[in-house]
């Protein structure tokens, strides 16, 4: 079977979405049988985040085709992918295409599987960029039509499908995402070297992702400002990750909590520094509003490092009883749990050695073989729709 893979995404911008997509490729590969063949169509980026995020490329059997065009504008990338990229994956002769980013042609002619990760542009569009509110609600719906597989990464993405998109419903399967390898390492002997390149102290408080709306950073700057009110000697909160398009409100509650120095912002760490960065914290803090998934709870777990997070949408699922769920509602519960997995020595080790069972479920090799079978299915449904010869609906 050869699958055609959209890797527009790739280089176009730093997202966790982004960092999935490049996983799934590779692991992709790795899994597969020797008779499938991987052909991922890429944009004009691709070079400079290879060179950045990927240095040692994608596994033997990814063949990267690249595509002149700037995939940096969502409007030339959306053009590329409703009118080049059908004739490219026919072009190539594949059985199967995979959109692994929201959007798929409307007219691809050939089976195909769509991978949503949320629906945020439907469900929360106040959290939502205006021109990527905009584009998503036009063109994911126009994708999902023809698709013969949804996949999502959370029960919670696929309650939010039935809700706003219910035609795909029926289509829809559950694969969760994974975590590299490289977290669950033990501690390196750049390890130091890795945190001291950021400035970091000691011991700090550690949030990861990308400073928008939905992570709902503020609410950290609360939870800090209340400790220190209580005379705590909290250690210093550690913001890593690039700022996004909803940064000045987020300064503006920085500015107004008056912490100062008592919040690093480290801007975007690099994937080989990460796993360093999340060991050395003392505990990591995730209180988004919404999420589709939510790796960077795992990936603070598969470090030893416990993780308080947010009660809602897919966190708990994600987390299972490892993590320390809170209520977004209450500060103080939130300045509690922080005291108490740092000074409780038992409820810490508890909580270490149930986060790294509980991210031990989540790989990228078993993510690429459910993904695997997703595409048999596609290719099993379509058969009955597509004349392959004819790349036209029977």
């Amino acid at each position: 079977m050869k699958i055609a893979l959209d890797g527009s995404l790739l280089g176009a911008r730093f997202s966790g979405v982004e960092r999935s997509v490049a996983q799934l490729i590779h692991h992709l590969a790795l899994v597969a049988p020797e008779e499938h063949a991987f052909v991922v169509f890429v944009g004009d980026r691709f070079d400079s985040y290879r060179e950045r995020y990927h240095p040692e490329g994608f596994a033997p059997g990814v063949e990267i085709v690249p595509c002149h065009f700037d995939n940096t504008d969502l409007y030339r990338r959306f053009w590329w992918q409703q009118v080049v990229l059908p004739r490219l994956c026919h072009g190539v002769r594949a059985d199967v295409f995979h959109a692994p980013a929201y959007v798929a042609p409307a007219m691809m002619g050939l089976p195909h599987v769509v991978s949503l990760y949320d629906l945020l542009a439907f469900s929360h569009p106040e959290f939502s960029h205006f021109l990527n509110r905009h584009h998503y609600r036009l063109a994911v719906p126009l994708g999902l039509r023809r698709a013969q597989r949804v996949i999502v990464p959370s029960s919670a993405t696929r309650r939010a499908v039935a809700t706003y998109l219910p035609h795909a419903y029926e289509r829809t399967t559950r694969v969760p995402l994974g975590v590299q390898p490289g977290f669950f390492e033990p501690p390196a002997e750049g390890d130091a070297a890795a945190r001291e390149s950021y400035n970091l102290p000691s011991e700090y408080l550690l949030w990861v992702g990308n400073v928008e709306p939905k992570k709902n950073v503020g609410h950290l700057f609360k939870v800090v400002r209340l400790l220190k009110s209580r005379g705590y000697d909290v250690p210093k909160l550690a913001i890593a990750g690039a700022l996004s398009w909803g940064t000045p409100d987020v300064m503006a509650e920085y500015q107004a909590s008056g912490l100062g120095d008592h919040v690093l912002f480290l801007g975007r760490v690099r994937d080989a520094d990460l796993p360093a960065v999340y060991r050395g914290a003392s505990a990591f803090l995730f209180p988004s509003l919404t999420e589709g998934f939510g790796l960077p709870p795992l990936e603070a777990m598969a470090c030893g490092v416990p993780a308080l997070v947010s009660d809602g949408t897919s966190l708990p699922e994600v987390v299972g009883k490892a993590g320390v769920l809170l209520s977004l509602d209450d500060v103080e519960q939130w300045a509690d749990a922080v005291v108490k997995v740092l000074e409780d020595s038992d409820y810490r080790q508890d909580r270490i050695a149930r986060g790294r069972s509980r991210a031990a479920e989540f790989t990228w090799f078993r993510t690429a073989q459910r993904t695997l079978r997703v595409y048999q299915a596609a290719l099993q449904t379509g058969e009955d729709e597509y004349d392959h010869s004819s790349g036209r609906t029977v």
